[in-house]
């Protein structure tokens, strides 16, 4: 409750970076509760039955707070509004950028809120599909997108109390996702597309844990050709929907596409085949766009960096090497994350929770290694809290907003670089000290133990 009055703490709506003060002061003390009751939650061996049940319902509190009273985080939502406008006039959003005169008869009260108007959309297809189908719902304002992504948040919130009975934890960890002011105050009150994205992923985990689940039940049971035939027709049935939703969550937002050969492995490559049809299939309306499809995405690769972390590191130290600094970081970056991300495939465990945890690791090389690292993309790193103690990324959920809200009390881009260092600097502490310990406890274990 100390949360959620906190949350509402954060001010109402309003135009300029006056609510910044009032935001970050409500956003400590909702995260300090949150961090409290968590740790309360995840130490405590018994818990009552109604605990459950009250996780989600404060979640659903605090995500109304979210709707009702809090400021105006980003103008992305006004763009979503566009983009829906624009596809449901029977135009292409990639080939036209909000400021092109091709539709400059679309143009309403709206549009004066859109940030970056030469440049088209960065935004994949399924994400596109989803803004024309709620402009069309209501397009004079942001209410039904803020309303849909908010819905959809609680939706990732269920998916996940169902991943963690699959996996054999304790459904009251949820609460580290559920109660985080992150997701509250970034895929609610923000209102980002990443809400769609997230709960798409969660659904393809659920389903890809559903299919393995049947197939142990099958093969525990003695007899039963009929139960055996059940059991490999829902293993089949989990992994075709497991493919589906994920081929829908790449083509909501690109962070997805680092988890498919994790789904591989989990799936069987077969499944590879039905993920690429699918993308087809939702790539086909906007194809006539040509090369343009990519026009959003090369602008975004070679000018966003808000926020970044060892990518601006690596940056500055290039520009004393190499004019073309920004460009050799951002290929240098990607390479490494796939790098990375190959190195998990191969250790890839078979379980379910395997499968988590490379999702979840892959995402975080991404934020830590990549750039942008913008609050609304670490949503999509916090579920891990649910399985895994990890007070680095606790800690990340505040500092990630701190840092980047707190540009508003500062003018210019002077204090950028020393909010970096101090939010960074204590998260890399704690993440690093954490890997410490792990290493040290496993040379301490038994030859035969991998950790």
């Amino acid at each position: 409750m100390a949360g959620a009055a906190a949350l509402w703490w954060t001010g109402p709506e309003a135009e300029s970076g006056a609510w910044a003060p009032a935001f970050l002061r409500g956003y400590f003390l909702a995260w300090l509760c949150y961090v409290i009751a968590a740790v309360a939650v995840t130490r405590t061996r018994r818990l009552p039955r109604w605990a459950l049940l009250w996780i989600v319902i404060a979640a659903i509190a605090m995500r109304l707070i979210g709707l009702a009273h809090t400021p105006p985080l980003s103008t992305d939502v006004w763009r979503y509004v566009w983009d829906g406008r624009v596809t449901n006039a029977g135009l292409n959003p990639y080939r036209y950028a909000p400021e092109a005169p091709q539709v400059s008869h679309l143009r309403n009260e709206n549009w004066r809120h859109i940030n970056f108007k030469q440049i088209p959309t960065i935004y994949p297809p399924a994400a596109e599909l989803l803004f024309a189908g709620l402009a069309r719902v209501r397009d004079s304002d942001a209410e039904a997108f803020r309303w849909s992504f908010a819905l959809f948040d609680m939706g990732s919130v269920l998916l996940l109390i169902a991943l963690l009975r699959r996996t054999g934890r304790r459904p009251e960890r949820v609460i580290w996702y559920a109660w985080c002011p992150l997701p509250v105050t970034e895929l609610t009150a923000g209102a980002h597309v990443d809400a769609f994205g997230l709960f798409l992923l969660l659904a393809a985990l659920v389903l890809a844990g559903r299919g393995r689940e049947v197939s142990g039940r099958k093969s525990g049971r003695a007899g039963g050709g009929r139960k055996s035939g059940r059991a490999g027709g829902g293993r089949k049935s989990g992994r075709a929907g497991s493919a589906l939703a994920l081929a829908v969550a790449v083509m909501s937002k690109g962070y997805a596409v680092l988890t498919i050969p994790f789904f591989a492995r989990r799936l069987g490559w077969r499944a590879l085949a039905l993920v690429a049809l699918a993308c087809i299939v939702l790539l086909a309306p906007f194809a006539p766009a040509g090369w343009h499809l990519f026009g959003g995405l090369s602008a975004y690769l070679a000018r966003w960096e808000r926020n970044a972390s060892l990518f601006l590191i690596a940056d500055r130290m290039l520009a004393h090497v190499t004019p073309d600094h920004f460009a050799v970081a951002r290929v240098g970056s990607i390479a490494l994350v796939l790098a990375v991300v190959v190195w998990l495939a191969r250790r890839q465990r078979g379980d379910l929770e395997g499968l988590l945890a490379c999702v979840f690791a892959a995402f975080g090389a991404q934020l830590f290694i990549g750039a942008p690292t913008l609050p609304w993309y670490v949503v999509w790193l916090i579920p891990a809290l649910c399985w895994w103690s990890i007070p680095g990324l606790a800690l990340f959920s505040l500092t990630v907003s701190a840092q980047y809200y707190a540009r508003w009390l500062y003018p210019g881009n002077g204090a950028d670089i020393p909010l970096l260092w101090a939010g960074y600097t204590p998260v890399y502490a704690l993440l690093i000290g954490q890997l410490i310990w792990w290493w040290a406890r496993a040379r301490r274990s038994e030859p035969s133990h991998r950790p």
